[in-house]
């Protein structure tokens, strides 16, 4: 279908004129009559987007958690794990400054091995950060190995060091029934871990791995009066390690959603917390912060690709850190960097001398 008009009125001789020309464009715009539909009044009833309520998902305030080191093999392999003390402490300071409230170390050795309960080498990578940085939130690993797991020892000695609370002001405990790393971790061993971290002001840090894990915590510790200290703090393992895993979208958007979901109305006075790890950090990192997670870590200790669809290698721990911060502001997400009130959102208690 021609586009063009051939009718004498419209042109000239042979010449064709466009159908769709506007015809007004000799005109000026005053010369036209104002439509009486689209009044102010009008267009507010039939556009009301100023009548919206708040959506208030996103309106609770966020932690970032910086995970580093970590437990990855450097070298050419990852060039972005520390070879040297001095570089573990840099990156640590570097992570706090781009935004990170709270610190979760498995320090190295001389010989760039990682040290599970060496906590001679931590205190040694700790001081210098709280010296850098101030008294920064530090969530620890304090159990240690054997048939069962100790969840008392290293947090015993870590709370003499710090002469309170300093090196564990908040203690990670695994799921219940799970053996990991060459040790059981039975509910009578976390019924005492839970005792002990709450009589010596150490917050419990729940990691669940599986839904069933939620269940079994409610059951067995809130039930049963053995959990006091509210708010309890609920992080969900995704996509790293033998956690719940978000490698194929957009099923991976979905899990996110309905487990931090599950965990609010399973246990109402929680802080979700979001682990996101493996190729698909990114985006769980993402959906995790749109759906209102509260504490989100990051880091290389769980993630070694930067984006899903890039074979690009994350090349610093700090940037990670800068990436959760830019997407947590851009989506209006209030980050709390100050550590006193990470604390207080947290329900913890600082109890080592300042």
């Amino acid at each position: 279908m021609s586009s063009y008009s051939s009718d004498p009125d419209t042109a000239t001789g042979s010449e064709e004129v466009p159908l769709h020309r506007n015809l007004y464009d000799d005109l000026l715009f005053d010369e036209l009559d104002a439509s009486g539909t689209f009044t102010e009044e009008a267009a507010k009833q039939f556009f009301p987007v100023h009548e919206d309520e708040r959506i208030e998902t996103m309106d609770s305030p966020v932690v970032i958690e910086c995970a580093y080191p970590g437990w990855q093999p450097g070298g050419d392999h990852y060039p972005a794990v520390p070879d040297s003390r001095g570089e573990q402490v840099q990156e640590l300071v570097d992570s706090v400054e781009a935004g990170a409230a709270a610190i979760h170390v498995h320090p190295r050795d001389e010989e760039g091995r990682p040290q599970w309960n060496d906590n001679d080498l931590l205190v040694d990578i700790l001081d210098p950060v709280f010296e850098e940085c101030g008294d920064v939130v530090t969530f620890s690993q304090g159990w240690s190995t054997g048939p069962h797991a100790d969840y008392v020892t290293g947090v015993h000695d870590l709370l003499e060091r710090g002469d309170g609370n300093k090196y564990c002001q908040g203690g990670v405990i695994l799921p219940p029934g799970l053996f990991g790393a060459g040790s059981l971790h039975s509910m009578s061993t976390i019924k005492e871990a839970v005792r002990y971290y709450e009589d010596n002001g150490v917050k419990p840090l729940f990691q669940l791995y599986d839904t069933h894990v939620l269940r079994d915590i409610k059951h067995h510790l809130i039930e049963d009066d053995e959990l006091e200290n509210e708010p309890y703090v609920m992080s969900l393992r995704m996509g790293a390690h033998h956690s719940t895993t978000t490698n194929n979208d957009p099923w991976s958007h979905f899990k996110v959603i309905s487990e931090i979901y599950n965990v609010r109305q399973t246990i109402e006075d929680s802080v979700v917390g979001l682990y996101p790890g493996g190729r698909n950090w990114l985006p769980t990192l993402m959906m995790g912060l749109i759906a209102g997670a509260n504490v989100v870590r990051v880091g290389i200790e769980d993630a070694y690709w930067m984006y899903p669809h890039r074979d690009e290698l994350i090349e610093k721990n700090s940037e990670v850190v800068e990436t959760a911060v830019d997407i947590a502001e851009t989506l209006g997400r209030e980050i709390i960097t100050d550590p006193d009130r990470a604390r207080e959102f947290l329900g913890m208690e600082y109890t080592s001398p300042r």
